[in-house]
């Protein structure tokens, strides 16, 4: 996806003000920050939830200081043979999911389990919750949880980025790469929610 950098007077240097519309998600984000909160990533074998699954549930707590508490990873035991370039992707071999993968009922109610309601952070979390819906209702279960976005906060917090792909973020803001591992890169995330609070309270 391409983002758009927007030109400013070089007098301004401040971050835009969102519009009322748009400030309403953000006030909700960046109060969910105050913690505690979650921080989550699937991996999935392919990018339509209404055929792909979900390949790799992870999460982490994290306290209202910043600091993770918990971590949850869970493999699952796709119906379907892994993708290669999945495999290659994220580095979840087929040999991996039937040594270790749980069946897709079990490993997304212990998701559920582990984040307790929420509020839960994703990068670019129209795409989890597409998934996490479309799972929900294969298995007869109810996903309401919060969910916000650091994908929108990154947007709001460094507007003068040419993109705000994960990876990017961590360069910018020193964090660890992100690796296509699920729980690699929650803690990623976790990093750019936190910057993005940093930045937007100031």
């Amino acid at each position: 996806m391409t983002y758009f950098r927007r030109s400013r007077s070089p007098a301004s240097s401040a971050t835009p003000r969102p519009s009322a519309r748009a400030a309403a998600p953000l006030t909700a984000a960046l109060a969910a920050l105050e913690g505690p909160f979650w921080v989550a990533d699937l991996e999935t074998t392919g990018l339509s939830a209404a055929s792909c699954e979900i390949l790799e549930f992870a999460a982490v707590s994290v306290s209202a200081g910043g600091q993770i508490e918990r971590e949850f990873s869970r493999v699952v035991r796709v119906g379907a043979p892994v993708p290669s370039f999945i495999s290659r992707l994220t580095g979840i071999s087929q040999l991996e999911v039937d040594r270790d993968g749980l069946p897709v009922m079990q490993a997304f109610d212990e998701f559920l389990g582990f984040i307790e309601g929420g509020p839960v952070f994703f990068h670019n979390a129209s795409f989890d919750t597409r998934f996490l819906r479309a799972t929900a209702e294969r298995l007869g279960r109810v996903f309401e949880t919060p969910i916000h976005c650091t994908l929108q906060l990154a947007r709001r917090a460094w507007p003068e980025l040419p993109s705000h792909k994960l990876g990017l973020l961590a360069s910018h803001i020193g964090a660890s790469e992100p690796t296509h591992r699920a729980l690699a890169d929650v803690r990623t995330t976790v990093a750019v929610a936190l910057a993005a609070r940093q930045r937007l309270a100031a």
